[in-house]
């Protein structure tokens, strides 16, 4: 399934949980950036195995106006994120239905202060984050104003199977359930060039432990692709991520708690001869509030067995 089925993902990945009293960065990491190149254009039914690495560094958090905070605060972390789909050949409204897992391991690290005097940067050892299952239909070719167009849905659910303290800042589970629809699709506008696109809605529970809520949040991953040559893109990627309502506390609203952020970066996605297919990119943040402002670099495998 080229560009990885795009549902892979999910999603969801490591989880970036702040204990009260910062109502601010509560939303899970989710599925920022992680598919993009020719995320709809799954090859045909079968099973598939992805495998996504993922650093993310930032040397930079940013407040409700965009400003950073003293204090120095850092975060970074590498992630593993492995999926297996499967896309049937049973039909449903016209398209596969498939099902997937992702599961995500990776490592945190924090350093530095939220301002003068204030908690330290402090992250979690544990490796496992947050296990996702999901149903999905993926559409075939057909065409849209005469040109291939493939598509899929998912619905998503991250469960919180991660490992989670409160006493940390950063943790790989998040320790709420998050319900995460998505439509991915892949538009061939010339033999050469296509678009990829993939939209996000994710509704988030409450945490036992901290009483947070965090906000419904809309993300969209995009990428527009040139094949140079045979089986060869070079593609411009990218993410967006915009909080649509504010984070809760013991039930209570928190105000000016809306994350956000833009990226984008150049990338890369190669078909092998053999049927694998990779991909490499790198994407820069800015536009950022509420949340943590650096770059991410992804490189991504997938193999159909």
């Amino acid at each position: 399934m080229k560009a990885g089925k795009a549902f892979v993902t999910f999603a969801a990945i490591l989880a970036v949980l702040v204990a009260a009293p910062l109502h601010a960065f509560n939303q899970p990491l989710l599925n920022y950036g992680l598919t993009d190149a020719l995320d709809g254009a799954v090859p045909g039914p079968g099973t598939y195995f992805f495998e996504y690495i993922q650093i993310y560094q930032s040397d930079e958090f940013k407040d409700k106006d965009g400003n950073n905070f003293s204090g120095n605060p850092r975060a970074t972390f590498v992630l593993s994120m492995n999926q297996v789909a499967h896309i049937s050949t049973k039909t449903v409204l016209g398209g596969n239905l498939g099902f997937d897992v992702l599961q995500p391991i990776g490592q945190l690290n924090g350093s530095g202060y939220f301002g003068a005097g204030g908690p330290a940067v402090t992250a979690n050892p544990g490796p496992l984050g947050d296990l996702i299952v999901g149903p999905f239909i993926q559409w075939f070719p057909h065409k849209l104003l005469g040109r291939p167009f493939l598509h899929r849905f998912e619905l998503d659910v991250v469960l919180p199977t991660g490992q989670f303290d409160q006493k940390y800042i950063l943790n790989p589970g998040a320790k709420i359930w998050t319900i995460e629809p998505y439509y991915a699709f892949t538009w061939f506008l010339t033999p050469e060039f296509s678009t990829s696109w993939r939209l996000h809605y994710a509704y988030n529970t409450e945490n036992d432990d901290t009483k947070m809520k965090p906000g419904q949040l809309f993300h969209a991953n995009y990428s527009f692709e040139y094949e140079v040559v045979k089986n060869l893109r070079l593609a411009l990627t990218g993410y967006y991520i915009k909080q649509l309502t504010d984070d809760e506390a013991n039930g209570v609203k928190q105000n000016s708690s809306k994350e956000q952020a833009f990226a984008i970066g150049p990338g890369i996605h190669w078909i092998s001869p053999g049927g694998l297919s990779f991909g490499l990119k790198t994407q820069i943040e800015s536009s950022v509030e509420n949340r943590p402002a650096g770059n991410r670099t992804t490189f991504r495998l997938t193999y159909k067995f």
